[in-house]
């Protein structure tokens, strides 16, 4: 399992266009994802998917916490990084 967290740095926070890139990446990998807010144990979010992104709610500052869990967490783990480190810009 690898877990890391992430202050969300972008404007707009996780609106539709970074909600999408974040669900279009994570659907490369087979290992299981799961996402806390503000480190929120009781509302997991999945980054598979755009709608659970989006209900979030999650705006500029705000703490991500990603989990990856399976065969290939260790490189899901630094591609999802990797678009919060770069503020979702392509």
């Amino acid at each position: 399992m690898v877990e890391k967290i992430y202050v969300l740095n972008n404007e707009e926070g996780l609106h539709a266009r970074p909600a999408t890139m974040l669900a279009n990446e994570s659907m490369k990998f087979s290992c299981d994802f799961k996402m806390l807010k503000n480190d929120n144990k009781d509302k997991v979010y999945q980054p598979k998917s755009i709608l659970s992104v989006m209900s979030m709610g999650a705006a500029k500052g705000d703490q991500i916490t990603i989990i990856a869990e399976g065969e290939d967490e260790k490189e899901a783990s630094a591609v999802i990084g990797s678009l919060f480190e770069c503020g979702f810009k392509e």
